[in-house]
């Protein structure tokens, strides 16, 4: 996803809902992480005499052994080293939030307007009655609903929120293809380690994908992402809230 000075979010922007706060707090999190890692980093490197003795001592000290012989301990104290792994944990974080934001936000609409749940499917009772108010009831179904459609893939979310909604929640269709790669990157990382299959390089014949080669993620492409879709969440946040009234609360 490439990102310019026009997909940075409005700084005067001090009112969204419940479900964007949460949804801020949780990249805010993952930006000041990659600070922390960053700034842990040049420490470990200033005083990298005395890390590495303290990397030898841990292990020394546990069941676990390291042949430091073979093994520079250096390496394993640079940054660098982790910017695969750690950059996939974060990043499968990042869209799991975007997801998360999806349920919550429909769950504020239907609270405003519940009929927009309306269909020939039902509940049993059992699931209803685990529910002490109809907040709680409503909230559970548009939970459901967005894991249904999350599961069934991304343009089934951009048709109910268009059917059911009237939203367009992309703004075009680079930016709807976009997110599906995300997505679908995603999904590769939790369920094939990060593998790239015959499937993906069909739908996503890019260059840089290559059958049985991995996805190669690094911190710059986690920390862009982050604020790319912070920016476009902040968009569409105010496009909902409008649209359905729902509260807002201040920064």
């Amino acid at each position: 996803m490439t990102i310019n000075k026009a997909d940075e979010v409005n700084s005067n922007k001090s009112e969204a809902t419940k479900s964007f706060m949460m949804f801020a707090v949780e990249m805010d999190q993952s930006e000041m992480l990659l600070n922390y890692m960053n700034i842990g980093n040049s420490f470990i490197i200033e005083n990298i005499t005395e890390a590495k003795q303290r990397l030898i001592g841990m292990y020394n000290e546990s069941d676990i052994k390291v042949d430091f012989k073979k093994n520079d301990p250096e390496k394993f104290l640079n940054i660098n080293f982790y910017n695969n792994h750690f950059s996939r944990m974060m990043y499968v974080r990042i869209i799991d939030n975007l997801n998360t934001y999806f349920k919550d936000i429909l769950a504020e609409i239907v609270i405003k307007k519940p009929q927009i749940l309306k269909s020939k499917e039902t509940e049993k009772l059992d699931f209803i009655l685990e529910h002490e108010t109809m907040e709680d009831l409503l909230k559970s179904i548009s939970e459901k609903k967005i894991e249904e459609l999350f599961y069934k893939g991304l343009k089934d979310i951009k048709n109910f929120f268009y059917e059911r909604l009237g939203v367009e929640i992309f703004e075009d269709v680079e930016q709807e293809k976009a997110i599906n790669l995300l997505i679908k990157q995603r999904n590769l990382i939790v369920h094939n380690r990060g593998k790239i299959t015959k499937d993906f390089t069909k739908e996503f014949p890019i260059e840089d994908f290559v059958e049985g080669k991995q996805l190669d993620l690094k911190y710059n492409y986690v920390a862009k992402l982050n604020l790319a879709l912070y920016s476009i969440i902040a968009k569409l946040d105010i496009k909902l809230s409008e649209k359905f009234k729902l509260d807002l609360i201040s920064y």
